[in-house]
């Protein structure tokens, strides 16, 4: 294949893809600086959107800071408007065999407590997985003004946030 016939992806058809990419201007030694973080705290925000990885077997709850002051750790990115994420982890198949960590119980049982825990944490129903998939297509839980506390966590060298507990404010 000549140079010329190659197309990148999306770009295909594009009279010159390498254009694109050679008219711009940027040293990755020069340019490239670390993700701001959230200190770690309490912070509150609003639920902003829900929905379900079904891939993680988890509920991915968006909540967008407001209402808090301060900067993430670059000293010039508010914190406010900065939208973080909560899961909540869904019993799958196999997880009525398999025990936590401890030993303690199932990590069915384990999930299944978490998110009674959760619900009453929020002033939600969230009884059955019909009654979640219902309010999530119903957009009932967006608007909720929560408290959340958020941590480090670090991911394949990387360190990033992590919400660890959410609940309802008021």
């Amino acid at each position: 294949m000549a140079e010329q016939d190659f197309e990148f992806g999306d770009n295909a058809g594009q009279e010159d893809p390498m254009a694109a990419v050679m008219n711009q201007d940027f040293n990755l030694e020069d340019d490239y600086k670390l993700a701001p973080l959230i200190p770690q705290g309490n912070y509150q925000g609003n639920v902003t959107n829900v929905s379900v990885d079904a891939k993680a077997h988890a509920i991915l709850w968006h909540v967008t800071l407001d209402g808090n002051g301060g900067y993430q750790s670059d000293g010039e990115t508010p914190i406010d408007g900065q939208v973080t994420f909560f899961r909540n982890w869904l019993p799958k198949d196999g997880d009525n065999v398999e025990m936590i960590k401890s030993g303690g119980m199932t990590k069915r049982q384990w999930k299944i407590n978490a998110l009674a825990d959760f619900s009453k944490d929020m002033g939600i129903n969230m009884t059955t997985p019909k009654v979640i998939m219902e309010s999530i297509e119903n957009s009932d839980w967006i608007g909720i003004r929560v408290s959340i506390a958020v941590t480090f966590d670090e991911y394949q060298g990387v360190v990033r946030n992590q919400v660890n507990k959410m609940k309802k404010v008021g």
